[in-house]
C-alpha cells in the first residue's frame, strides 16, 4: 500500500523538475533601424538565431548561459514580472521578451527597479553581444 504513494509523489516530482536541455528564446522586436532578432539558447551556450530574417548559429560562454538560467529560474513566474510601459523611440525604440518553459515575460527593455528584469535585460544584451550579430538594416538591405 505504500507504494502507490511514494510512486505518485516521485512521478510529481519528476514532472515539476525542469528540463535542463530545453532552450529558452529572447525575442527582440527590432524598430524601424534595427532588424528583429530571435535567439534560442540552451544550457551548454550553443544558440541558433534569426537576425533580418537570416538564420545563424554560434556559442556563448558557459557562464552567460549558466547566469541566464539562474536568473530565469530566479525571475519565474516570467509573466509575473512587473511591468511599466516606457515611451520609445519610433526609430530605435524597441521591446525584449524572455520565454522559457511555456513562460513569457513582459517587455523586459522598459527600465524597472526590479533588479529580476533589469538582470534578464542585462542577460539578453550580453548574449546578443556574445554572439557578435548585427541588427543594422542597412548591412541586410540590397
Amino acid at each position: 500500500m505504500l507504494v502507490t504513494p511514494l510512486c505518485v509523489f516521485s512521478l510529481k516530482i519528476l514532472a515539476q523538475t525542469p528540463n535542463t536541455q530545453e532552450p529558452a528564446v529572447i525575442i527582440n522586436r527590432g524598430s524601424t533601424n534595427t532588424c528583429k532578432y530571435i535567439i534560442r539558447v540552451s544550457p551548454s551556450g550553443k544558440a541558433n538565431y534569426t537576425v533580418c530574417n537570416r538564420k545563424g548559429a554560434g556559442e556563448i560562454k558557459v557562464n552567460t548561459a549558466t547566469k541566464f538560467f539562474n536568473d530565469i529560474l530566479a525571475a519565474k513566474p516570467l509573466s509575473k514580472l512587473p511591468y511599466k510601459p516606457c515611451a520609445k523611440s519610433v526609430w530605435f525604440g524597441t521591446s525584449t521578451e524572455v520565454i522559457y518553459q511555456g513562460q513569457k515575460s513582459p517587455d523586459i527593455s522598459c527600465s524597472s527597479n526590479d533588479y529580476r528584469v533589469k538582470t534578464l535585460y542585462n542577460d539578453a544584451e550580453s548574449i546578443q553581444k556574445e554572439l557578435n550579430f548585427s541588427t543594422s538594416k542597412n548591412q541586410f538591405s540590397n
